[in-house]
C-alpha cells in the first residue's frame, strides 16, 4: 500500500531510542527523507547510516529537546537542508518506575521538563513553517499510562495525560490549517529495559494484555507512518492505542 510518504520530510526527535530508530527506518523504508534528532552524536551516525543503506536521505542533528533554542535552530536547519518539513514524529522515553512513596519529586519535574516541555518545543518550532505551507503531520509517541494510570509509572503518565490533552487542542486549532496533529499510545514495549523490570520482579505486564504479549517497537513505528500518512488524511485530534487491548476502558 502507497503511503504517499515518498520525497516527503519527516522528522524524528528522540531518534536513538528504541522506537524512535524504528520510526525513521519505518519512514525511510516509505521513501521519505529523513531528519534525526537525539544526543548521541555517534548513535546518530549510526542510525543515519542505516537509513542510508535503505536508500534514503539522512541529516542527523544533535540536540537536547529541553532546549527550547537548540530546538529551535535544529528546525530552522532541517528547513534550509531539505527544504520544509512535512512530518514531525516525537518520542522520548520517561525511565522512572516505582511505587509512589519511592520515587523522588525530581523525577516528576524531570518528565515534566524532558517529555512534556521537550515536546512543547518541538511542536512550537514546527507549527509556523506548517502553517506558513498550509499542511503537515505531526504524531507524538505518548503512551497508555496517560488514560489508564499504571501505579507503578505515575510520572511518565501523568506527562502522558497532559500531552494528549495539548494534542486535542493543537489538532482543533490547526485543522483549518490542513494540519494533523494525533499521538500513538503504545502500552509495555519489549526492550532491554522492559526486560529489566521483569526480571527485577515488577512483574510481566504481558499477563494482562488479551493478545498475550508485549508490543514491538516496529509495531509502533508501523502506526506512526500510518497516522502520518496520506492514509490518514481524515484522522486529527486521536490518540491510538497500540497495546494489545491492554486498556479496558472503551
Amino acid at each position: 500500500m502507497d503511503m504517499g510518504l515518498k520525497d516527503k520530510v519527516a522528522w524524528v526527535t528522540g531518534a536513538t531510542g528504541a522506537i524512535g530508530r524504528e520510526i525513521a527506518l519505518a519512514f525511510a523504508r516509505e521513501g521519505a527523507k529523513i531528519a534525526i534528532s537525539a544526543r548521541s552524536e555517534s548513535a546518530l551516525r549510526e542510525l543515519a547510516d542505516e537509513i542510508e543503506q535503505v536508500g534514503s536521505v539522512a541529516l542527523a542533528i544533535s540536540v537536547d529537546v529541553t532546549d527550547t533554542v537548540g530546538v529551535g535552530n535544529a528546525a530552522e536547519q532541517v528547513v534550509a537542508q531539505m527544504g520544509r518539513i512535512d512530518v514531525l514524529a516525537t518520542t522520548v522515553a520517561v525511565p522512572a518506575f516505582g511505587p509512589f512513596l519511592e520515587i523522588d519529586g525530581n523525577v516528576f519535574r524531570q518528565a515534566l521538563e524532558v517529555k512534556y516541555l521537550g515536546y512543547i518545543n518541538c511542536f512550537q518550532a514546527v507549527l509556523p513553517h506548517m502553517s506558513e505551507r498550509g499542511s503537515g503531520a505531526i504524531v507524538a509517541i505518548t503512551g497508555t499510562g496517560g488514560k489508564q494510570p499504571i501505579n507503578i509509572h505515575l510520572p511518565g503518565g501523568s506527562v502522558n495525560a497532559a500531552l494528549n490533552l495539548i494534542l486535542k487542542g493543537l489538532a482543533n486549532e490547526y485543522g483549518p490549517q490542513n494540519i494533523r496533529v494525533n499521538a500513538a499510545s503504545p502500552g509495555p514495549i519489549m526492550s532491554e529495559r522492559q526486560q529489566q523490570m521483569i526480571d527485577a520482579g515488577m512483574g510481566n505486564p504481558a499477563k494482562g494484555v488479551p493478545l498475550g504479549r508485549l508490543g514491538e517497537a516496529v509495531e509502533v513505528a508501523d502506526a506512526v507512518v500510518f497516522l502520518a500518512s496520506e492514509r490518514a488524511a481524515y484522522i486529527t485530534g486521536q490518540v491510538l492505542s497500540l497495546d494489545g487491548g491492554g486498556i479496558k476502558a472503551l
